[in-house]
């Protein structure tokens, strides 16, 4: 095994440290260091071990905090994958290296949080009192933005913010678009697998779009301009994505400069959040 592997836990153990108190969810069985290292190389395994290894130091705190934020209002949804596995976060990183070329960008979701509430028009008003709660203690907002607008293949409302010296995700969603998210996920998977048939990947976006069209848009999202701190954006899912395949069909006409471009707005994109 990779000397850099060697002073790092194996997997298994490190979440049984993280789930002393409270369930996380790696998948069964658990994979070892060489099972992932095999898979997505010692570089990256070792970088994912490492960002979790350090998360883990603070992440009772900062779960702690989260769930005393959403209070009883909401529910915190699906605790138990609240720190990214091993695996899924060395993928990760494999794609910002080979495809966004960024070998030093950290992914923002190591740590995310989700609080859901019954009804879309509770939403907004949930995520402004949790992220309100959260930055009376010594969290900082960094980051704020919803993708409720027409045409967009996701909705939801995130928030980026550090706390511990640890970037977290709180992600806000109700039961309908919680119910649309897991509908979507898997046609989501087809139509970002450069692998697919790309009438395949249109479709599956197109299918995407259609069902996130029939949510309810939440009461006040729309007058939602800062959210602790910070501006709120609206953005959209998946219109940037189709716009990229028409500039990579015009790359082929206009040389190398323009491919150079469309991959530096690319990882722009994921840097804004505009890419799921």
């Amino acid at each position: 095994m990779h000397t850099g592997l060697n002073n790092l836990p194996e997997p298994a153990d490190l979440h049984a440290q993280l789930s002393e108190r409270r369930p996380l969810n790696w998948g069964d069985p658990i994979p070892t260091k060489a099972d992932i290292a095999a898979k997505y190389g010692d570089r990256s395994t070792a970088e994912s071990l490492q960002l979790l290894t350090k998360a883990a130091t603070v992440e009772p705190d900062i779960t702690d905090a989260v769930v005393a934020a959403i209070g009883a209002e909401a529910t915190p949804y699906h605790l138990e994958n609240r720190l990214k596995s091993p695996q899924s976060l060395a993928r990760k990183l494999i794609t910002y290296q080979q495809f966004y070329r960024r070998t030093e960008q950290v992914p923002e979701d190591v740590l995310r949080y989700t609080a859901a509430v019954k009804h879309p028009d509770e939403l907004t008003e949930a995520a402004v009192r949790t992220i309100d709660r959260l930055n009376h203690g010594d969290w900082m907002t960094e980051a704020a933005h919803h993708s409720y607008v027409d045409g967009s293949r996701y909705k939801g409302l995130h928030a980026f913010l550090h706390a511990h010296g640890e970037r977290v995700e709180l992600q806000v969603h109700s039961d309908e678009s919680i119910d649309v998210k897991e509908r979507t996920t898997p046609l989501y998977e087809i139509e970002r697998d450069r692998n697919q048939p790309l009438a395949a990947r249109d479709a599956a976006r197109r299918e995407c779009i259609a069902l996130s069209d029939q949510m309810k848009q939440p009461a006040g999202i729309d007058d939602l301009k800062e959210l602790g701190g910070v501006p709120v954006k609206a953005i959209s899912y998946g219109k940037q994505r189709q716009q990229d395949r028409t500039d990579a069909g015009q790359a082929r006409t206009t040389g190398p400069d323009r491919t150079r471009k469309q991959t530096h707005q690319q990882f722009r994109n994921r840097q804004d959040g505009t890419s799921r």
